[in-house]
């Protein structure tokens, strides 16, 4: 598999919105809700990227969940 270079998403995924939290929240188990879905992967996405010693790709990946949140409160 090769890494998305804006350390996000991978070819053919789809952008994070409600209809991906659904998802991941059915196939992580019922006791997790659409947001602790998202914030496992993210969890996971950047593990994954920092284990690689890819730290652009994830303090990239940080700055555009930073933005989303910003963008939510706003």
């Amino acid at each position: 598999m090769v890494p998305c270079l804006d350390g996000g998403l991978l070819p053919g995924d789809q952008p994070i919105g409600q209809p991906i939290a659904h998802s991941l929240a059915q196939s992580l188990g019922p006791s997790m809700d659409g947001l602790a879905a998202v914030q496992s992967w993210l969890e996971q996405r950047l593990a994954s990227l920092e284990a690689e010693g890819s730290f652009e790709d994830a303090y990239a990946l940080r700055m555009e969940m930073a933005d989303w949140l910003l963008a939510e409160v706003g």
